[in-house]
């Protein structure tokens, strides 16, 4: 497969040009701090959900348990083996126990998967890819919300638990639900799938935009060639370990050929976009977050077609 094709070039620059939308209407004043909850609240409690019922229900790949339960386990145990893997390297790159080490952790470890991974998965395979995919992020945002919540507020036990029950979260499990009972055929659902679909499709341009929008609120004073330690980091986590790590994952553990796309495209995506904001809340260390999502963005039109192509390439052999 061509992974240099006009479709991918596409995906990145319609990412860039979203966050700069945002970006230049932060700057003008157009949109500031006081618009960004009520933006925030409509792409998480209305466009997303309507994104993952569209994409799920009658979804033939999602029609047993088993398959979505595979979907859902891989993208949660994607993120802890990342977080994990981020905990790893604070401790070879000499990070001090703190609020610092935690965010590197949490900010390296976690992948792109819906803004970026979203569009080029469609752009390089059919829509019930992006079913897959979509499952699979919902294990993600599960894995975020929970495991990773608690590592990077420094809190024990099962506190997390409660960031599972989302809109998101919700909308799959009905989705999945209609699936498994069959009655996705139905002409009431095929009616309704068809307008949330309408619907869903302004998550992911609203979304972006508002990372531009909180980029230029964030990003004041961000010197790109700064911090060293945490560069050479990013590099090893997202560039070398993680896409190595899930590349061979999906070539000796993962036999369904579907999960196995959503995984290539996964290992070649750069830092999550929105982790800033995540870590923002939780008190913790803005400019290190900030400086993965930018940094592996900012190399995002190299670094991703590269792992696409060698990901293929080994998977294949395989």
């Amino acid at each position: 497969m061509n992974f240099f094709n006009i479709e991918f070039a596409q995906a990145l620059l319609n990412v860039s040009l979203l966050v700069a939308i945002g970006w230049f209407m932060a700057s003008r004043k157009w949109l500031g701090p006081a618009s960004r909850l009520p933006i925030m609240r409509l792409v998480i409690w209305v466009f997303f959900p309507a994104l993952i019922f569209s994409r799920v229900c009658n979804n033939k790949l999602l029609n047993s348990s088993a398959q979505a339960g595979l979907y859902l386990g891989v993208g949660f145990l994607m993120i802890v083996g990342g977080i994990l893997i981020g905990r790893l390297l604070s401790n070879l790159l000499g990070f001090e126990e703190g609020v610092a080490k935690r965010t590197f952790a949490y900010s390296a470890g976690i992948n792109n998967f819906g803004y970026l991974g979203i569009p080029i998965t469609a752009a390089l395979f059919d829509k019930d890819v992006v079913g897959v995919l979509l499952v699979h992020n919902v294990g993600v945002e599960a894995a975020v919300w929970t495991f990773g919540v608690a590592y990077l507020s420094g809190k024990k036990g099962w506190k997390g638990l409660k960031y599972l029950f989302q809109p998101m979260t919700l909308s799959l499990a009905i989705a999945l639900t209609i699936n498994l009972v069959g009655w996705g055929d139905a002409a009431p659902i095929v009616f309704t799938a068809e307008i949330l679909h309408w619907v869903g499709q302004c998550a992911i341009p609203v979304g972006t935009i508002l990372t531009g929008i909180y980029f230029h609120e964030t990003m004041k004073g961000y010197k790109f060639f700064a911090e060293g330690r945490i560069t050479l980091g990013i590099i090893l986590a997202r560039w070398i370990i993680i896409p190595v790590a899930l590349l061979l994952v999906a070539a000796y553990f993962v036999h369904d050929p579907e999960l196995r796309k959503v995984m290539l495209v996964q290992a070649a995506m750069p830092a999550g976009i929105f982790s800033f904001l995540i870590v923002e809340m939780y008190k913790g260390d803005v400019p290190i977050a900030l400086r993965c999502s930018v940094f592996t963005m900012a190399f995002c039109p190299i670094i991703t077609p590269l792992w696409l192509y060698l990901g293929s390439w080994f998977l294949g052999s395989k």
